[in-house]
């Protein structure tokens, strides 16, 4: 049932006191009676159409700002979970990493996603990290190093030759890359692909078709962490099995 106007409402009770009046007063009285009452009855249409609608815009605003003070709450619980995260991804390489983001508003960025920097204390060889949140909720890190060139000019040996750090290489040189090519490859039938040593990335159509090269990545660390880069891989949620002379993965 639709709803009555209440100023339409108030015409009725202004009829009805204004016959009362004229029915039960008689003298000089009854036209000051009359002229009072449909006053009395104007300022209460101004106050309704007036005031009461500006009240209740004042108030939407309050409870504008509060809905807002929440969302800021909630993005500060998605921040300082977003936090541990990226604390335990550099924990289970660097032990002793700290970091600090070097961005104004980190709340803001962790709901909106994207890729912001951070700097990071207590990884050898590495100044900054990149953090990007995807859509999804995805968390990876690619590290930085702000090495002088001159200081460049002074290693005595070649970058692929040293020593690697499982997670740090995987973080830099392959996630981002394998997320990718395994995308493309699973959206045209294929579930395999192989990582070979000098960082050869091979896709496999089966014993008939052979093999085909899809990309390169950096030089993969040593055999003897082969199996700690199998785990990181498997983290992704994908399947990883280390061979003699490749990794082999697959979805």
């Amino acid at each position: 049932m639709k709803e009555r106007n209440p100023i339409w409402n108030s015409v009725g009770l202004l009829i009805g006191v204004l016959i009362a009046i004229l029915a039960i007063v008689r003298g000089r009285w009854q036209l000051p009676l009359l002229i009072l009452a449909v006053s009395v009855w104007a300022l209460w249409v101004v106050y309704s159409l007036v005031v009461l609608p500006r009240k209740g815009k004042a108030g939407y605003k309050r409870h504008g700002k509060k809905t807002a003070d929440i969302d800021r709450t909630m993005a500060e619980m998605v921040l300082r979970h977003v936090n541990y995260r990226i604390t335990d991804r550099l924990k289970t390489a660097y032990p002793n990493a700290r970091w600090e983001w070097l961005m104004r508003d980190p709340a803001l960025f962790v709901v909106q996603g994207g890729t912001g920097r951070i700097r990071v204390y207590g990884v050898p060889k590495y100044d900054y990290a990149d953090i990007t949140v995807d859509q999804s909720g995805k968390l990876s890190c690619s590290f930085i190093s702000m090495t002088p060139v001159e200081r460049l000019a002074e290693q005595s040996e070649p970058p692929n030759r040293q020593e690697q750090d499982p997670q740090a290489w995987y973080d830099v040189h392959a996630e981002k890359i394998l997320e990718q090519l395994t995308s493309d490859l699973n959206s045209r039938g294929n579930n395999s692909l192989l990582l070979k040593e000098d960082g050869s990335v091979i896709a496999c159509y089966g014993e008939d078709e052979g093999e085909t090269r899809k990309g390169v990545l950096s030089r993969l660390p040593p055999k003897a962490n082969w199996g700690a880069l199998a785990e990181l891989i498997e983290q992704d949620g994908l399947t990883a099995t280390v061979r003699d002379s490749c990794i082999a993965v697959t979805w």
